[in-house]
């Protein structure tokens, strides 16, 4: 069987952008990004064949967009798509959906729950939600302890479930030999999700923070370019000194 893991959708960590994606679920708004989102999927379908599936890893914001265009999706399109959601501002069922399989992973400690009625409904009813025994919404405990780390898809509390994922797909869709050869990254992977996705987010945290700091300078750089060019710089007249 062929299958394809789709790219995972944006992180989107700022709480207007939560309000915002919920206020387009509730509308039932569709953006370009929705369109690109159902032609990619379809054209991922032709690609494995009618054998084959599409794994679709969604995150944060991506999670919504997934939401919409599985409603322009066809149901035997659905069944040929599995749905792998982190964080997601929108939760995607398979009650709603026909998708193959539907696993909805929410740290505890995610803030995007906050706007997420039905996971905070799963999370009150025993952390169990889905149709029939598969358990379609898991909480992850908090790897790190602050809310907006534990959101990002590549943080321990979410990159430890992505792992398992791989390793799920490894075991089903690959051949003995893809297998090897897949074990050669998410094995080292594994051993170091405690401490990779620290030192990433650290090292991505540092060179932000230099970036906005050289264009702060460059900006100034320029406005005093500016200013001289124009000569509309502050101008000094000299004072003579009276002498006895």
């Amino acid at each position: 069987m062929k299958c394809r893991i789709m790219e995972p959708g944006i992180a989107i960590l700022s709480v207007l952008w939560f309000l915002l994606a919920r206020t387009h679920v509730m509308m039932g708004k569709f953006t370009p990004e929705v369109d690109s989102l159902v032609e990619h999927l379809r054209d991922a379908l032709k690609q494995v064949g009618r054998n084959g599936r599409v794994i679709h890893i969604a995150h944060s914001q991506g999670s919504v967009i997934t939401w919409l265009a599985a409603q322009r999706l066809k149901p035997e399109e659905c069944k040929r798509i599995e749905i792998i959601s982190f964080g997601g501002a929108a939760t995607i069922c398979t009650s709603e959906f026909p998708f193959a399989r539907c696993i909805n992973y929410y740290s505890v400690n995610d803030p995007i729950l906050n706007v997420v009625p039905s996971a905070v409904k799963a999370l009150k009813s025993g952390f169990s939600f889905g149709d029939g025994m598969q358990q379609e919404i898991i909480f992850l405990a908090s790897r790190t302890g602050d809310p907006a780390t534990d959101h990002g898809l590549l943080n321990p509390t979410y990159l430890e479930a992505l792992v398992w994922e791989g390793q799920r797909y490894q075991s089903l869709f690959l051949s003995p030999l893809g297998q090897m050869a897949g074990a050669a990254f998410v094995g080292p992977l594994s051993s170091t999700v405690t401490w990779f996705p620290n030192f990433a987010y650290e090292m991505t945290r540092r060179a932000f923070i230099a970036m906005v700091r050289i264009f702060s300078l460059m900006w100034e750089l320029v406005q005093v370019t500016i200013t001289r060019l124009l000569g509309k710089g502050e101008r000094y007249d000299p004072i003579l000194l009276k002498t006895s």
